[in-house]
């Protein structure tokens, strides 16, 4: 009887909807799943000239299909109505943008956007900081050894920004301080095998989001989350091609710099390839030994010939990916999220609702709550 006082619930929802009907609100939930129109169109049971032709805005969907539509979703038809999105500031930045397709584009899009909307409803709930708008553009056309002064000196005004010591290690700690410097960050269980991270800015709020796959670990996660920041900070409202390797080369100078200063960690790195040595200051500074041999060359600490040999003693060693330590640590976790969403004693069903998105979406946002014995979110 609940099952079938459900259904005629939805469809009479279906009714409400069909006169404002979304052609681009369909879109949005078919890219944000990742799906094809043949394959949405199968599965939830319509054919897929309607679809198509509801998609282009030519048709409306009928109301049984919208029922149909938003059933195959989990959503309600409310999701399907006519609704602003916010506006996308800043188009995700890629690492390896021909490497990453279309589809997975368009997926991250509309995720960041699902993200941004959700931050929205638990702002109005939960007093958040004010989001992270610190700019210090960098021309996305030159390269890193035309700016790289000018990039450390954007990594160095950063740190000042985000309230952290000049010339100190962050170490674990980062996600947390950029957290609580208003950048909202998500790890995402179902991003692409070959993303590592990702940054955008939806309306004025900077997202970050995390691969939340297996195979990540936390030095490369730490110098992820500084390569988005230094996208954010260098190239947010600046017209450019993400994913190029100008734009690219800068993300990565900064991120060096940002984690290692140059001040401080010109006199601790070795000038010669003392792994152990090396080993010790990644676990100091937070940054992996691959960034470490990096930064020494960057730094002049060591030269082309030694950093070429570097690189090719950490593929023999297997350490392209997973170096020593680099499982030692926790995955670093977003936790203002699912902190807002304790704190606003909101449920997962109830913020899906008033956000218009699949449950299993807003839990990919929010990630696992779990009890808490800390107080401040940003130690």
């Amino acid at each position: 009887m609940r099952s079938e006082t459900r259904i005629e619930g939805v469809e009479a929802a279906a009714r409400r909807v069909a006169p404002v009907f979304s052609g681009p609100r369909l879109v949005a939930l078919r890219e944000l799943c990742g799906m094809t129109q043949a394959a949405v169109a199968g599965e939830a049971g319509i054919t897929a000239s309607a679809l198509s032709q509801a998609e282009r805005g030519h048709t409306a969907l009928s109301a049984r299909n919208i029922a149909k539509v938003a059933r195959f979703f989990q959503v309600t038809p409310d999701a399907l109505a006519e609704r602003r999105e916010a506006d996308l500031e800043m188009k995700p930045q890629f690492r390896h943008l021909r490497r990453t397709s279309v589809r997975e584009q368009r997926k991250a899009e509309r995720f960041v956007l699902a993200t941004a909307r959700v931050a929205a409803i638990l702002r109005d709930r939960v007093e958040f900081p004010e989001p992270f708008t610190f700019t210090h553009p960098i021309n996305p056309l030159f390269g890193i050894q035309d700016v790289a002064e000018e990039v450390e000196r954007a990594a160095e005004l950063t740190r000042s920004e985000l309230g952290l010591p000049r010339n100190e290690p962050i170490g674990s700690r980062l996600i947390g301080q950029l957290e609580a410097g208003g950048v909202t960050v998500v790890r995402d269980p179902e991003t692409d095998r070959d993303i590592d991270a990702y940054s955008a800015v939806v309306g004025r709020l900077p997202v970050i989001v995390l691969d939340g796959g297996e195979g990540s670990v936390w030095d490369r996660d730490n110098f992820n989350l500084a390569h988005e920041l230094g996208h954010l900070v260098m190239h947010r409202g600046i017209a450019h091609t993400p994913g190029t390797r100008t734009v690219e080369a800068q993300a990565h100078r900064f991120a060096g710099a940002f984690l290692g200063p140059a001040e401080a960690l010109r006199k601790v790195l070795p000038r010669r390839l003392d792994w152990n040595r090396y080993l010790e200051l990644k676990r100091e500074w937070g940054m992996s030994m691959a960034a470490l041999i990096r930064r020494a060359k960057d730094l002049g600490v060591i030269n082309d010939a030694m950093y070429t040999r570097a690189m090719k003693q950490q593929s023999s060693y297997g350490w392209r990916k997973v170096e020593p330590g680099s499982t030692d640590r926790l995955l670093p976790v977003p936790r203002f999220m699912p902190h807002a969403m304790s704190r606003a004693e909101i449920s997962t069903p109830h913020l899906s609702k008033r956000a218009h998105l699949p449950e299993d979406v807003v839990l990919r946002i929010v990630g696992e709550r779990k009890p808490s014995l800390t107080v401040g979110l940003a130690s």
